[in-house]
């Protein structure tokens, strides 16, 4: 390796470039420590003058410093971070109608000279780096902030650099640039998500680079880089509309915790910061605002895994409550509170209408319908307030007008003698006085007794009064039959007994929040990012799009991976026609995480099932056939000693990334027993849990989904996979998993549907 690098024509040329842009960037660095420094001397004197004075001018000075400081703080981080490899390829490139031939080095940050501005590391995420990721030699174009610029490509150079030290260059085409991506896929798991920028192919950057201004859905294979792409996708969004939306006001979905500790390490590393990473169950449970008892999710699944007699009813009202038709069930629920809380009396003090009842309704129903209801209401009673602010002391001015007239004609009125004037002046200044005394009380509790009648209901006692009502249901749900609707709410009349909800209700609740009281603030994201899409039910991206208020979301996932299909989705197209109709939507079929040997396996599994779904298209990456051992689980001390072997074997190969799947937690507990007296590193994973670095992981399908190892056992001790749909998915997730090897024990082949695969697809032990 050392002697080919040092043969290129340009070596000691690149050598030297290298060295001077660490240099830049450790001079940079310094600067920006004394910059520091000086913003911290004025954060000080900013909060001196605060002492003495608040004027907007010392808020200013400190909010502006603050803002500088962060600023430098964070280039400090990103520069020292990728000091040691600051760039990782080249590109030649001159401009139509411009005789000068621009040399660009293209890396995870912008660096510029601070002189002349020339640019000595443009960001990825630059337009004109999509020349780099786009563009074969010769004449190419990109887009640059809706323009389309031109130029020829005389070069596009890559490098290995480690530590500083630069290992390699290759002057690339298509077919070199497929030697570095077959370099980085034969590379360890636990480095691969930081490395991914480098290797972006064609069609992942066309999903990256996608309109920000439009909602995309991506279906993509199992090892496709969905999440690599989303996360990066993340990253271009701030740089090119972050000045429209704060990291702060957007959020990555994820499936699970685990996933979020799997992904946290990667986001500062391309400049992602502040962006809220949690859960769905998570998520809604703060923005909800109560604490919620939520069953087990996982529960149905099992249930539905084990094939119990009760998991057809379950699978139905589950699939019901994530439709589109429980939507519009909860839709027109929503209209019935409307309309019975849209007043039709008029608003009146003291025997003065100040407005009309149905102009009040219109208000309601019409001119205020952006509103949420609820906030409807209280827009109602402001406007009442300060109707009543402005119009009583018209009101006091005319009634006292009108009986000062009434006095002054009774006391010169001629007609009248002296005792039946008296009479009349003093019954006129009683009921003036009455009156006025009346339009002062009045007016202090006439909003709130005119307001009394709008009564806000809280969100959760109306759902569960709707959901264990079969005549609500009945009133609401036309579509479904009498005994649906009864049997729906005995189902939930359990469930609200146990006073806890399920993971199905909270669309539904969420929805009613927005609709009835409105999102609020700090949880109203601007630009939302879902991976393992297929998990999530019609109902709750319809429920997302509505509270946020936005389409822009980035959505990722894999029909054939929908393991909670139960619950999920189906098919992509109501999301695309319904839900999203601006939405951009893009496939991707080829998997760069396996090789082709274990991928024929893995698409072999995947034609059981009775669904059109097209075969994944491995990139070419050979490697060691899927090997199936069968094995005698009454001898699990034997077993347990042939897992060792194999896996001390691997980590001799420098393999590490180790996992052992099952098929139900269960199944993995049974695993767990065996090996727990081994010497190996053992963790048993659960949900919440992180990954022990150096451990081999023993983890059930369903959770293993999204993630990637090195090797991948797939152990069925005393549960089978079955040709029923669930059984096929949750196999199919376990085989693509891993990068490199996949290892297959049972007890005989049909335990793991080999019995269905060509005998040659695999290796017998």
């Amino acid at each position: 390796m050392e002697s080919s690098v040092r043969d290129h024509k340009d070596y000691q040329t690149e050598v030297e470039h290298l060295e001077f842009t660490k240099e830049y960037i450790q001079s940079v660095l310094e600067m920006s420590k004394g910059n520091k420094e000086q913003i911290v001397e004025n954060l000080k004197e900013a909060f001196a003058d605060l002492d003495t004075s608040e004027s907007s001018l010392s808020y200013m000075t400190l909010l502006t410093n603050a803002q500088y400081l962060e600023l430098a703080e964070t280039e400090l981080e990103r520069l020292a971070s990728v000091i040691g490899k600051p760039y990782f390829s080249r590109i030649n490139f001159t401009s139509s109608g411009d005789a000068h031939e621009e040399i660009l080095y293209i890396g995870k940050v912008s660096l510029f000279d601070r002189v002349n501005q020339i640019p000595i590391i443009v960001d990825w995420r630059s337009p004109i780096a999509n020349v780099y990721y786009d563009g074969r030699l010769g004449n190419v174009t990109y887009d640059a902030y809706g323009e389309k610029q031109s130029g020829y490509l005389s070069l596009k150079r890559q490098y290995e650099i480690e530590d500083g030290l630069l290992k390699e260059i290759r002057d690339i085409d298509l077919t070199t640039h497929d030697e570095l991506l077959q370099k980085s896929l034969s590379g360890k798991a636990d480095n691969r998500l930081n490395e991914i920028v480098a290797t972006i192919q064609n069609e992942q950057n066309e999903v990256i680079r996608a309109s920000l201004k439009h909602p995309i859905i991506v279906q993509g294979a199992a090892g496709s880089g969905k999440t690599t792409i989303a996360l990066h996708r993340i990253s271009y969004f701030l740089y090119s509309s972050g000045y429209r939306f704060p990291p702060e006001k957007l959020m990555i979905l994820a499936p699970n915790r685990l996933f979020i500790d799997y992904i946290s390490a990667v986001l500062p590393d391309l400049g992602v910061n502040k962006i809220k990473q949690t859960t769905y169950i998570d998520f809604m449970r703060k923005c909800l605002g109560k604490k919620i008892k939520l069953l087990s999710p996982n529960s149905k699944l099992m249930a539905l895994i084990k094939g119990e007699e009760k998991s057809k009813w379950i699978q139905w009202v589950t699939s019901y409550k994530g439709s589109l038709e429980f939507k519009g069930v909860i839709d027109r629920f929503l209209r019935e509170i409307e309309q019975s809380l849209a007043p039709s009396e008029d608003f009146i003090i003291e025997k003065t209408r100040l407005m009309k009842g149905q102009n009040i309704k219109r208000l309601f129903l019409k001119e205020y319908i952006y509103l949420p209801i609820y906030k409807r209401i209280d827009k109602i009673k402001n406007l009442l307030s300060n109707d009543v602010r402005i119009k009583k002391s018209i009101i006091l001015t005319k009634i006292n007008k009108k009986y000062d007239d009434a006095l002054d004609k009774a006391l010169y009125s001629s007609r009248l003698d002296s005792e039946k004037r008296r009479k009349i002046v003093v019954s006129l200044m009683d009921t003036k006085e009455k009156r006025l005394s009346a339009v002062q009380q009045e007016s202090k509790i006439a909003v709130k007794k005119y307001m009394d009648s709008f009564v806000k209901r809280d969100i959760f006692t109306l759902y569960q009064e709707l959901m264990t009502s079969p005549d609500l249901l009945q009133q609401y749900a036309p579509t479904l039959a009498e005994n649906e609707c009864k049997r729906l709410s005995q189902y939930c009349h359990k469930i609200f007994a146990k006073k806890a909800l399920e993971l199905e209700d909270l669309a539904p609740l969420f929805y009613m929040k927005a609709k009835l009281e409105g999102i609020e603030e700090p949880y109203k994201m601007k630009s939302i990012f879902i991976d393992e899409a297929q998990d999530y039910s019609y109902f709750q991206f319809a429920a997302l799009k509505e509270g946020f208020e936005t389409d822009l979301f980035t959505i990722v996932g894999d029909l054939a991976q929908g393991i909670h299909s139960y619950r999920g989705l189906d098919s992509w197209e109501p999301l695309v026609t319904e839900i999203f109709p601006n939405a951009n939507y893009q496939t991707l079929q080829k998997s760069y995480r396996t090789t082709v040997e274990i991928m024929h396996v893995a698409n072999d599994i995947l034609t059981l099932m009775d669904k059109d779904l097209p075969k994944v298209e491995p990139v070419i990456r050979h490697g060691d056939k899927p090997r199936f051992t069968k094995i005698d689980p009454a001898n699990l001390p034997g077993l347990r000693q042939v897992l060792e072997q194999e896996i001390h074997l691997l980590h001799a190969e420098d393999l590490h990334s180790i996992a052992i799947i099952g098929r139900t937690d269960q199944e993995c507990q049974r695993i767990y027993s065996m090996l727990e007296t081994s010497q190996l590193p053992i963790q048993l994973l659960e949900e919440k849990q992180d990954m022990k670095k150096g451990s081999v992981v023993i983890l059930p399908s369903y959770l293993s989904k999204g993630l990637e190892f090195d090797a991948v056992f797939i152990l069925a001790l005393e549960e089978a996979y079955t040709e029923e749909e669930l059984d096929i998915k949750l196999l199919y997730v376990a085989m693509t998993r891993p990068m490199h090897r996949l290892f297959m024990y049972a007890k005989d082949q049909a335990q793991l549907l080999l019995n269905k695969v060509p005998s040659d697809h695999f290796e017998i032990k």
